[in-house]
Parts: C-alpha cells; sequence; structure tokens
C-alpha cells in the first residue's frame, strides 16, 4: 500500500500479471506453461471462438468466448489468463530476445545495452545470488539493529524510502491540486504488507484465516533471515500488530477514489509541527527533499495515529517492523531463491491461487521492464511499432473524441452551461501514443554486472532522486508512467491526457489486417474508455487544465451523480465468489468508462461507416458488421481466473471482473439488442439501462 500519487491514473487493467479478470466460465483446467501464440495467430475478431451453441441475448461473454476457453486452458504458473495475458507474454519474448542480445558483453553495446544486459544477466544468475546469501542485505539490516533512539527514526526511515522500502509512509511528488501546472510534495499513508487496509479489518472467517497465513508467512521470512524460530513467531505477531493500528487509520480503498478526500493542503513546516514525535527537517535533510514549501497531507488521521506510534511503540519493535519491511521489499530476484520462493508462496500461491512460479526469464525481463523500461523500450518500439501504427493509433483516437463531442452535445441532462465545460477539458486532452517524444535520461544510474541485489538499490536510489527533483518544477506534461512494451493503457486527471503505449496497438486488440467494426469494438472502446475517465465520478472533478476544480452547476452534478448511483446498485448485486460482492462505488469509475467507452466506440464506427456506405447486412466470416462489433468488444475480455484470484480482486481492484465488463455493459446498451434481435425479457437486455455518458 504504499503511497503512489494522489490523483491516480485510471487504467484499463490494473496489471498484467493480475489483469482484470472474469468469472472462470467453464472448470479451470491446469495445463503446462506454454509457449504463447505468434502474433499472426491471434485475431481481433476470431470466429471460431463463437460458441453457436450459445444464446447471445441469454450469456454473450460464453457465446463470444467459450472457443477461447476451450483452447486455453489456464497455465499453473498464472493467477488468470486471457488475452492480455496472450499479448503480454508474446511482448516478453520479444523482450527477452532485446535482453539476452544485450547480455552478451560487447564493446559495441550502447549504454542503456549494457545497463538492460549487464542487469539482465545478474538477475538471471541465480547461483551467484545463491552463493552471496543474505549477505548483500546485512548492511541494511545492521543499520536498522543499530537504531538507538526514536529521534534517530527520520533519517533512518529517509534512508529506506530511498532504497525502495515502503514502510510507515509514503512520499514523493504530485502535481498541486490547486495548480496542476506545478509540483509539490505529498505524504500519503502506507506500511501495509497485505494487499490493503480492509484486510486487517475485516471480520469473516476467510479473512481471519488471511491474517493467520500472513502472519505464518513474515514467521517464515524472519527464520530464513535468521531469527530463531520463537523469536521470529513473537516478531511476526508483532508486525501484523502495528500494520492493524496503522491500517485502522488509513482511508479505505474506496475513499481514496475521492480526490477530494486526499486535498490537504499544508507547507512543510506545519507539517512537521503536527508530527511533534517524529522529527520532519531530520527527514527531509536526509532524504534530500524541500525543507520548506507547499506540500499535501493527504490522510491528516493516518499521520496523527503515525505520530501516536512512535511515540509509543518500543523501539524494538519499530526495529522489527522495518526488519520486515527491507525483508520484503527485497525477497524477488535479488535475493536467494528460499526468500523469492517464500514470498510467491503468500502472495501468488496463498492470496491469488497460482500453482507455479513463473519461469525465471519471465521474471527477469518483467523486472527490467519495470526499472528501466524506456531504455528497454526505445529498442522495443524501433524493431516492433512502425510509425504507420502510431498514425493510424492516432487518428482512431481522434475519431472517437470527435464522437465524444457530439455525444455531449446530445446529452439531455446536462445544462448548456456544463456541456460548455466538457468540451473544453474535452478538446484540450493531449493525446500520447506509442513512446515518449524524449526518452528518459539513465546515464547517472549505474548497473554492475553480477551485483543484482545493489543494483536494486541503485535503482530505487535513481528513480527517488527523480522523483523529488521535480518538487518545485513546472510539470513535464511529455512524462509517461508505463513503459512502451506495456500492455495497458491509462488516462491523467491532473494532466488530462490519455496514453496508450506502442505494446497495447497489436492483435488480438488491434489490426490493419481486421475491418474498422473488430478494431473499434476492442482497441476503439479502449480509446472511448480512456476518454471517459476525464468524465467519470473521479476525473469530472478536475478541469481542462487538470485542477481539482468545480465546473458544474450544482443541478447537472446531481444529474450525473443520480445516473452514477443506477451503476452504483447494478455492480454492487453482482456476487463475484460465494459470500464476496463487488464494491459498485469502487469500481464505479470504470464501470462508467467502460460504458462509455464502447457508446463512443459505436458512434464512431457508425460515423466510418455512414462515410464509407457500409453494406451493413454484408457478412464477413459470416457476421455482419454490427455483430462483428460487439464480439470484438467481448472477445478482448476472453479470460480464465482462479477463484482466490476474484476474491482478491473483488475486495481490492477497481476494475469489474471481464465477465461483467462484457454481459452488465452491453445489457445497458440496447444498441446491441437490436443488433442481435434479443427480446425484452432476455437476459442481456436490462429493464431499466444505466447510462450517463
Amino acid at each position: 500500500m504504499f503511497f503512489f500519487a494522489a490523483a491516480p491514473t485510471r487504467c484499463l487493467i490494473v496489471s498484467v500479471s493480475l489483469l482484470a479478470a472474469p468469472l472462470v466460465p467453464a472448470p479451470i483446467a491446469s495445463a503446462q506453461a506454454a509457449a504463447p501464440p505468434a502474433a499472426a495467430e491471434l485475431r481481433v475478431f476470431d470466429p471460431a471462438l463463437v460458441d453457436k451453441a450459445i444464446d447471445p441475448c441469454e450469456n454473450f461473454y460464453r457465446y463470444s468466448c467459450n472457443g477461447w476457453f476451450k483452447r486455453n486452458p489456464l497455465p499453473p504458473d498464472q493467477t488468470s489468463y486471457g488475452r492480455f495475458t496472450e499479448l503480454f507474454e508474446l511482448n516478453r519474448l520479444h523482450l527477452k530476445q532485446i535482453l539476452e542480445q544485450a547480455a552478451a558483453p560487447s564493446p559495441a553495446r550502447t549504454p542503456n545495452e549494457q545497463k538492460i544486459g549487464d542487469e539482465y544477466s545478474s538477475c538471471m544468475d541465480t547461483a551467484a545470488i545463491n552463493k552471496q546469501g543474505i549477505a548483500p542485505l546485512q548492511p541494511e539490516l545492521d543499520r536498522i539493529a543499530g537504531l538507538k533512539s526514536t529521534a534517530g527514526l527520520p533519517a533512518l526511515l529517509a534512508h529506506l524510502h530511498t532504497i525502495g522500502v515502503s514502510a510507515f509512509f509514503g512520499m514523493g511528488s504530485n502535481q498541486d491540486f490547486a495548480d496542476a501546472s506545478q509540483v509539490i510534495s505529498f505524504y500519503g499513508a502506507g506500511g501495509l504488507g497485505l494487499p490493503e487496509r480492509d484486510y486487517y479489518t475485516r471480520t469473516d472467517a476467510k479473512s481471519a484465516e488471511q491474517r493467520k497465513q500472513y502472519v505464518d508467512h513474515v514467521h517464515k521470512m524472519f527464520v530464513l533471515a535468521g531469527e530463531p524460530d520463537a523469536q521470529a513467531a513473537k516478531d511476526a505477531g508483532i508486525v501484523l500488530a502495528l500494520e492493524s493500528e496503522l491500517a485502522k487509520a488509513s482511508l479505505t480503498i474506496t475513499e481514496q477514489r475521492d480526490p477530494q478526500n486526499l486535498n490537504h493542503p499544508t507547507d512543510v513546516a506545519s507539517f512537521g509541527k503536527e508530527l511533534s514525535h517524529f522529527s520532519v527537517p531530520d527527514y527531509v535533510a536526509a532524504v534530500h527533499a524541500p525543507a520548506a514549501g507547499k506540500m499535501n497531507d493527504t490522510e491528516p488521521k493516518f499521520f496523527a495515529e503515525f505520530n501516536s506510534l512512535v511515540a509509543s511503540t518500543p523501539l524494538d519493535q519499530v526495529k522489527t517492523y522495518l526488519r520486515w519491511h527491507l525483508l520484503h521489499a527485497y525477497a524477488g530476484t535479488s535475493m536467494p531463491e528460499p526468500f523469492e520462493q517464500e514470498s510467491w508462496n503468500f502472495y501468488a500461491h496463498t492470496l491469488n491461487g497460482a500453482e507455479k512460479q513463473q519461469d525465471r526469464w519471465k521474471r527477469c525481463t518483467s523486472r527490467i521492464d519495470h526499472e528501466m523500461g524506456e531504455a528497454l523500450g526505445q529498442v522495443y518500439v524501433a524493431k516492433y511499432f512502425p510509425p504507420a501504427e502510431k498514425q493510424q493509433a492516432l487518428e482512431m483516437t481522434l475519431a472517437i473524441e470527435q464522437s465524444m463531442s457530439k455525444d455531449i452535445d446530445s446529452l439531455d441532462w446536462m445544462s448548456p452551461e456544463t456541456k460548455v465545460k466538457a468540451k473544453e477539458k474535452l478538446h484540450t486532452v493531449m493525446n500520447k501514443v506509442g513512446y515518449p517524444d524524449k526518452w528518459r535520461d539513465y546515464s547517472k544510474l549505474e548497473i554492475v554486472r553480477g551485483d543484482s541485489l545493489a543494483n536494486l538499490e541503485r535503482v530505487h536510489e535513481f528513480n527517488q532522486a527523480r522523483d523529488l527533483a521535480k518538487i518545485g518544477k513546472p510539470v513535464d506534461k511529455g512524462e509517461w508512467m508505463m513503459s512502451p512494451p506495456t500492455v495497458n493503457a491509462y488516462y491523467d486527471p491532473q494532466q488530462n491526457n490519455v496514453n496508450f503505449p506502442a505494446g497495447y496497438f497489436q492483435p488480438p486488440f488491434f489490426s490493419d489486417k481486421e475491418d474498422d467494426a473488430a478494431n473499434y469494438g476492442d482497441m476503439g472502446s479502449t480509446v472511448g474508455h480512456e476518454l471517459t475517465h476525464g468524465f467519470d465520478d473521479e476525473g469530472r472533478q478536475y478541469d481542462k487544465d487538470g485542477n481539482l476544480k468545480d465546473w458544474w452547476t450544482k443541478d447537472d452534478e446531481q444529474k450525473f451523480t443520480d445516473r452514477a448511483q443506477c451503476m452504483v446498485k447494478q455492480y454492487d448485486a453482482i456476487e463475484a465468489v460465494p459470500g464476496v460482492h463487488l464494491n459498485g462505488k469502487l469500481t464505479l469509475g470504470e464501470n462508467l468508462a467502460d460504458l462509455g467507452g464502447l457508446w463512443l466506440a459505436w458512434l464512431a464506427w457508425l460515423d466510418k461507416a455512414d462515410v464509407a456506405h457500409l453494406d451493413m447486412t454484408a457478412k464477413t466470416d459470416g457476421y455482419t458488421p454490427d455483430r462483428r462489433f460487439w464480439i470484438a468488444y467481448a472477445q478482448q475480455w476472453c479470460t480464465q481466473t482462479r477463484p482466490e484470484q476474484l476474491r482478491t480482486q473483488a475486495q481490492t481492484d477497481p476494475h469489474a471482473p471481464d465477465e461483467y465488463r462484457t454481459n452488465t455493459v452491453l445489457q445497458d446498451l440496447p444498441e446491441f439488442g437490436k443488433s442481435f434481435s434479443c427480446k425484452k425479457d432476455a437476459k442481456m437486455v436490462s429493464p431499466t439501462p444505466c447510462r450517463v455518458w
């Protein structure tokens, strides 16, 4: 729960390893992880995936995806596996080839090739990592052990934050809510080892069991680090108790979705006076952050509790907590295999149901993409994203923006006054496609071959310094928050821009070999999704310049809220796994974007079809253009998922499971029912459809 940013980017999916995923549409079948299909085998619209034995008006998700489910049993190393995973794995193979070539020592390597190649080689050298044992981390363990009093905590915590240890709270840069052109420091709640705060507060039997499993995991990690078993068991209990106090003082993930709950501007000096038991001046000096100036205390209640805990918690317990978070932060590919295996066992297997650890090369490739994504991505786009594809993607984005402008004009619930402001915001949206115009400079980052853990420390230090250097400066709107090979997209409300990485514009989501019906139903809905985020329950609170500023009339705001509440109730009623319902407020932004995005893609495609005088009765692959549009939309969400992962998703993820990103969205669009001649009482036809945009 490390603090990231006060105005979260709104993504199509959460991450590739934890995709927004569906209820399992058929019994999960395990299989040995197979190589991903070649790009030529992936299609945006694939008629072979359609199950004609299913009535499309009763369950369109299964109608569109059953063929894919039969072809793709869930691999044991995945907690979910879908169309996004197919492309992610294909991209990861491409990155592996790039990294293996860069890892070969050669005087011809560029500085970036040296860095990504030597880091990949270091990560893959498990023999050397195992031989070193915990020794590379010992200086940090000694540093924690050497804490003499809480007076030394600020400097120690600053150092740990610098090397990527998410203890107690997080501090970084972000755009000022009141003036999005400027960057200030933000302080936010953090310091939890479980996925989010409600894991510590829920009282149901499953949550109680997971807390016991977490304590057992922490216990095992302490034993691996050399603690006697009895002491490790005691220390694990201390960790849970301390984290529970932090969790109780934190905002819920639903509360965090409202930026008004995170907007508490102050200045560094005043914030320091509030923390009477923790020296903010000592912390900012050690972390090399500004000692004065405007800042945002995102969760005052949390920091009041943190201040009390510093005063009341015995020093040995503070050190135990810090020692755990150090181990937790580094228990991946830079530590000996028993640490990584134990971390995987709890977070991937116990919480999310994975049966097998992913191959080492996959973990190392993802690590390099995370650490130096633009150094790796620069080579990737040169090979796999030609300028013509970037132009096609941009043209689609502009077409859907035009459709949104027309859609705003047609809204019968919004006043002319608010429509003017909405269109001003829309026309100010910045479109970022493929990759940055200016690549990130890694010249100050040192990567040493064979020094895996220290390399990770230096990566964290590099990124921390880069982040804090932004404070007090104008925002750089050209910066990207995803690497070019990423299979995802996002909207940034404070920068008012949409971002579509190069890795996404490939089959099964987009192809120049497909017709517009398929491309707009699939990738077009994604473009519309991200645009709609600018006008969802969070995004609508920011003006065209990214400032947190009310530009709505009170009457229009109420009408929006009433329509949005329809979707909250709709998704609250969905039971993702037995006993666990979706949280309609948590998923509201993504649900609004799914529905609004698909509607905008439909409008844009109809405009293109009209200009082209498309024959709507002509069939391709046996389907009319409108049916191809809807099926292409559904097929992007074909995914197999483990029940454990579904439980985690329902409790933590702002995205609904993929079955509902298909069926529930389409139930709200009468145009879909017309295309398939569905009767009014069909399951795929809502008697009271929800609609905002």
